[in-house]
């Protein structure tokens, strides 16, 4: 139960910080890949969320400095 607690509090805050960004003006939006990261997700989960490649995910990731 705890487990299932915990993945819904990740997934909920990646929701709200993508409703955030999809909010910001254009020349202030990141990436979703970043977005996803930044709520805890690695790049296999980012990838099958966005239905991306995982490893063009993991180097997006790479480029902008986060641990894929």
């Amino acid at each position: 139960m705890e487990k299932a607690l915990k993945e819904l509090v990740t997934a909920t805050k990646a929701m709200v910080l993508l409703q955030l960004q999809a909010m910001a003006a254009p020349e202030d939006r990141e990436k979703p890949e970043l977005v996803l990261a930044r709520a805890g997700f690695g790049a296999r989960e980012i990838a099958a969320l966005l239905n991306k490649n995982q490893h063009a995910v993991a180097k997006a990731l790479q480029r902008a400095g986060k641990a894929a």
